[in-house]
Protein backbone atom coordinates (compact mmCIF):
# COMPACT_ATOMS: atom_id res chain seq x y z
CA UNK A 1 0.00 0.00 0.00
CA UNK A 2 0.97 3.44 -0.62
CA UNK A 3 1.38 6.21 2.13
CA UNK A 4 -1.67 7.64 0.75
CA UNK A 5 -3.55 4.85 0.56
CA UNK A 6 -2.70 4.06 4.37
CA UNK A 7 -3.00 7.46 5.36
CA UNK A 8 -6.92 7.40 3.70
CA UNK A 9 -7.71 3.69 4.83
CA UNK A 10 -6.70 5.12 8.43
CA UNK A 11 -8.53 8.39 8.11
CA UNK A 12 -11.53 6.21 7.51
CA UNK A 13 -10.92 3.84 10.09
CA UNK A 14 -11.01 6.71 12.30
CA UNK A 15 -13.88 7.92 10.91
CA UNK A 16 -15.66 4.83 11.20
CA UNK A 17 -14.69 4.34 14.80
CA UNK A 18 -15.66 8.08 15.61
CA UNK A 19 -19.26 6.71 14.23
CA UNK A 20 -19.31 3.73 16.01
CA UNK A 21 -18.38 5.02 19.20
CA UNK A 22 -21.21 7.99 18.75
CA UNK A 23 -23.51 5.40 17.99
CA UNK A 24 -22.47 3.14 21.44
CA UNK A 25 -23.03 6.43 22.98
CA UNK A 26 -26.16 6.92 21.87
CA UNK A 27 -27.26 3.56 22.22
CA UNK A 28 -25.95 3.66 25.78
CA UNK A 29 -27.90 7.09 25.99
CA UNK A 30 -31.24 5.13 25.08
CA UNK A 31 -31.56 2.04 26.98
CA UNK A 32 -30.40 4.17 30.04
CA UNK A 33 -33.29 6.34 29.26
CA UNK A 34 -36.07 3.54 28.69
CA UNK A 35 -34.36 2.04 31.88
CA UNK A 36 -35.26 4.73 33.50
CA UNK A 37 -38.91 5.58 32.50
CA UNK A 38 -39.19 1.48 33.59
CA UNK A 39 -37.99 2.83 37.00
CA UNK A 40 -40.34 5.57 36.94
CA UNK A 41 -43.39 2.99 36.04
CA UNK A 42 -42.53 0.55 38.47
CA UNK A 43 -42.23 3.63 41.16
CA UNK A 44 -45.48 4.76 39.99
CA UNK A 45 -47.25 1.01 39.47
CA UNK A 46 -45.73 0.34 43.41
CA UNK A 47 -47.57 3.43 44.41
CA UNK A 48 -51.23 2.19 42.89
CA UNK A 49 -50.84 -1.23 44.81
CA UNK A 50 -50.40 0.53 47.51
CA UNK A 51 -53.07 2.74 47.27
CA UNK A 52 -55.38 0.07 46.24
CA UNK A 53 -54.85 -2.79 47.90
CA UNK A 54 -57.50 -2.46 50.73
CA UNK A 55 -60.32 -2.11 48.60
CA UNK A 56 -59.09 -5.37 46.05
CA UNK A 57 -58.69 -7.36 49.52
CA UNK A 58 -62.08 -6.44 50.24
CA UNK A 59 -63.45 -7.20 47.09
CA UNK A 60 -61.54 -10.66 47.24
CA UNK A 61 -62.76 -11.16 50.83
CA UNK A 62 -66.39 -10.68 49.55
CA UNK A 63 -65.77 -12.73 46.57
CA UNK A 64 -64.44 -15.50 49.06
CA UNK A 65 -67.62 -15.23 51.43
CA UNK A 66 -69.73 -16.07 48.76
CA UNK A 67 -68.07 -18.47 47.43
CA UNK A 68 -68.02 -20.51 50.79
CA UNK A 69 -71.61 -19.91 50.98
CA UNK A 70 -72.27 -21.05 47.54
CA UNK A 71 -70.07 -23.80 48.60
CA UNK A 72 -72.11 -25.22 51.75
CA UNK A 73 -75.34 -24.42 49.67
CA UNK A 74 -73.91 -26.93 47.10
CA UNK A 75 -72.43 -29.34 49.73
CA UNK A 76 -75.55 -29.45 51.76
CA UNK A 77 -77.95 -30.49 48.87
CA UNK A 78 -75.95 -33.76 48.15
CA UNK A 79 -76.91 -36.81 49.00
CA UNK A 80 -73.14 -37.83 50.27
CA UNK A 81 -72.95 -34.99 52.22
CA UNK A 82 -76.27 -35.48 53.93
CA UNK A 83 -75.28 -39.22 54.56
CA UNK A 84 -71.63 -38.40 56.15
CA UNK A 85 -73.20 -35.87 58.45
CA UNK A 86 -75.37 -38.31 59.64
CA UNK A 87 -72.78 -40.60 59.79
CA UNK A 88 -70.24 -38.05 62.23
CA UNK A 89 -73.42 -37.23 64.31
CA UNK A 90 -73.80 -40.69 65.15
CA UNK A 91 -70.57 -40.50 66.46
CA UNK A 92 -70.92 -37.20 68.43
CA UNK A 93 -74.30 -39.00 69.65
CA UNK A 94 -72.39 -41.51 71.22
CA UNK A 95 -70.50 -39.29 72.91
CA UNK A 96 -73.75 -37.63 74.52
CA UNK A 97 -74.81 -40.84 75.15
CA UNK A 98 -71.80 -42.18 77.47
CA UNK A 99 -71.67 -38.89 79.01
CA UNK A 100 -74.97 -39.66 80.21
CA UNK A 101 -74.09 -42.64 81.64
CA UNK A 102 -71.37 -41.42 83.06
CA UNK A 103 -73.19 -38.90 84.67
CA UNK A 104 -75.86 -41.34 86.37
CA UNK A 105 -72.55 -43.66 87.35
CA UNK A 106 -71.37 -41.01 89.73
CA UNK A 107 -74.54 -39.91 90.77
CA UNK A 108 -75.50 -43.08 92.35
CA UNK A 109 -71.95 -43.36 93.58
CA UNK A 110 -70.95 -46.24 91.30
CA UNK A 111 -67.39 -46.96 89.94
CA UNK A 112 -66.71 -45.24 86.52
CA UNK A 113 -66.96 -48.03 84.27
CA UNK A 114 -68.24 -46.16 81.40
CA UNK A 115 -65.77 -45.21 78.55
CA UNK A 116 -64.32 -42.04 77.63
CA UNK A 117 -65.62 -40.81 74.21
CA UNK A 118 -63.13 -40.90 71.57
CA UNK A 119 -63.96 -39.52 68.54
CA UNK A 120 -61.66 -40.69 64.83
CA UNK A 121 -61.23 -38.38 62.03
CA UNK A 122 -62.70 -39.66 58.62
CA UNK A 123 -60.22 -39.74 56.33
CA UNK A 124 -62.46 -39.36 53.46
CA UNK A 125 -62.61 -35.62 54.13
CA UNK A 126 -58.62 -35.24 53.98
CA UNK A 127 -58.64 -36.67 50.08
CA UNK A 128 -61.47 -34.12 49.61
CA UNK A 129 -59.86 -31.29 51.14
CA UNK A 130 -56.36 -31.96 49.53
CA UNK A 131 -58.39 -32.60 46.03
CA UNK A 132 -59.71 -28.96 46.72
CA UNK A 133 -56.21 -27.49 48.26
CA UNK A 134 -54.56 -28.19 44.81
CA UNK A 135 -57.20 -26.69 42.86
CA UNK A 136 -57.14 -23.81 44.57
CA UNK A 137 -53.23 -23.19 44.42
CA UNK A 138 -53.71 -24.19 40.52
CA UNK A 139 -56.46 -21.21 40.49
CA UNK A 140 -54.37 -19.34 42.52
CA UNK A 141 -51.50 -19.39 40.44
CA UNK A 142 -53.11 -18.48 37.55
CA UNK A 143 -53.85 -15.08 39.72
CA UNK A 144 -50.52 -14.54 40.76
CA UNK A 145 -49.43 -14.99 37.16
CA UNK A 146 -51.68 -12.33 36.09
CA UNK A 147 -50.75 -9.51 38.67
CA UNK A 148 -46.78 -10.63 37.37
CA UNK A 149 -48.04 -9.74 34.03
CA UNK A 150 -50.12 -6.79 34.35
CA UNK A 151 -47.17 -5.18 36.28
CA UNK A 152 -44.92 -6.16 33.79
CA UNK A 153 -47.26 -4.76 31.10
CA UNK A 154 -47.23 -1.22 32.89
CA UNK A 155 -43.85 -1.15 33.80
CA UNK A 156 -42.95 -2.13 29.95
CA UNK A 157 -44.68 1.12 28.78
CA UNK A 158 -48.13 -0.54 28.88
CA UNK A 159 -51.26 0.30 30.74
CA UNK A 160 -52.43 -1.85 33.50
Amino acid sequence: MTDAKLIKARASAEKAQRELEAAESAEAERVAQVAAERDAREIEYAHRITASWRAEEEANRDAENAARARFYELVAEEPWFEAFAKYRAHRFKRGHILTAAQDAQNRLGETATIPENRIYDATIMDDVINAAEQRANEIAAAFADELDAKREAFVSGGEA
